[in-house]
């Protein structure tokens, strides 16, 4: 057995559509990652860089990362995907189960669009 990834903090994937920045991204192929859709259980962490599709781009896997809500998160919020690779607060009645959960947040979202701080749980 050979370590590809020896501590899994950080991976390279293939891009495979236009990637911005602070998204969180799913996993559509082999090593080959798009911007999450909402409620996805396929999340692998958050891309590190803007990347055109076809382009490897580096993908957070743990640690504290910023993302963009898509509507008022409370901070201690768990958090999942939502639409465009942005979160939203998991809601056991709305999401089904705690697969969707891809994170803790940190500080707090007023309204769709502010940048928060999550602790990846992916």
């Amino acid at each position: 057995m050979v370590l590809v990834y020896v501590e899994g903090r950080s991976i390279k994937a293939t891009a495979g559509a236009a990637i911005t920045a602070g998204q969180l991204v799913e996993l559509t192929g082999d090593e080959t990652v798009s911007p999450a859709s909402a409620g996805s259980t396929k999340v692998l962490g958050v891309a590190m860089k803007d990347a055109a599709a076809g382009e490897l781009v580096t993908v957070i896997t743990e640690g504290v990362v910023e993302v963009t809500a898509a509507g008022a998160i409370t901070a201690g919020a768990r958090v999942q995907a939502a639409a465009n690779g942005q979160v939203d607060a998991w809601s056991a009645a709305a999401a089904g189960d705690s697969a969707k959960i891809v994170g803790l947040a940190i500080t707090s979202a007023a309204a769709a669009g502010d940048s928060i701080k999550i602790k990846l749980e992916v």
